[in-house]
């Protein structure tokens, strides 16, 4: 019978989904966001201080934490999933 996990233990696969789902959504994100403000600084309409000096609205960060836990959910859904 062949088993269905490549490592020791199949929670350590969950654990490495988990580990490699946030590695590639970092890199995505990473990059994306360097040539994103790379553009808007090139072209004069954003700055790096404009973004580190930013305080959102009441609103804004109720979306933003609504984004957060949407992406830890996601996440973590295979530690979860059988």
């Amino acid at each position: 019978m062949a088993k269905d996990y490549f490592l020791d233990d199949p929670i350590v696969d969950k654990v490495m989904k988990v580990v490699m789902a946030l590695a590639r959504e970092a890199y995505v994100t990473r990059d994306r966001l360097a040539l994103i403000e790379k553009t808007l600084d090139e072209k004069g309409v954003l700055y790096s201080a404009d973004l580190d000096n930013y305080n959102p609205t009441e609103e804004e960060q109720a979306a933003i934490n609504e984004r957060r836990d949407e992406f830890v959910n996601s996440i973590l859904e295979p530690l979860v999933s059988d």
